[in-house]
């Protein structure tokens, strides 16, 4: 990628230190998250016989879309971490189009809701 093109490159600004404790904090713990749902969909027989009979109807009715949204999830937030850890534009931007659309529009939608969320006065 050309550097005119990455404002974060151009401008040549040392990243704080917390900004690196947060981001490599954050990639910890969607590493673990990352494991347990490796471990959880490669259960053994051995393993499921060790779990309490509660437990295990959990495991087995859980519906394949909870563990694909799961995975989903584990592997965007590894990927996601690794951008801002690398300092790539992508990574800034999809945060900011996150907070956007969940806290200032949730935040407009709230204001707005007596006439309708979205709706103009």
């Amino acid at each position: 990628m050309d550097t005119t093109s990455n404002p974060l490159k151009t401008m040549n600004i040392k990243a704080p230190l917390w900004f690196y404790f947060v981001a490599t904090l954050s990639l910890l713990w969607n590493i673990m998250g990352l494991m347990a749902f490796v471990m959880q969909m490669t259960m053994t027989p051995d393993a499921l016989a060790q779990m309490s009979p509660d437990q295990i109807k959990l495991y087995e009715t859980t519906p394949i879309w909870v563990d694909a949204v799961f995975g989903f999830a584990v592997v965007s937030g590894v990927l996601g971490c690794l951008l801002l850890l690398f300092r790539k534009l992508i990574a800034y931007q999809s945060v900011g189009r996150l907070a956007y659309r969940y806290f200032v529009a949730n935040d407009l939608c709230i204001l707005h809701s007596a006439s309708g969320c979205g709706a103009r006065s």
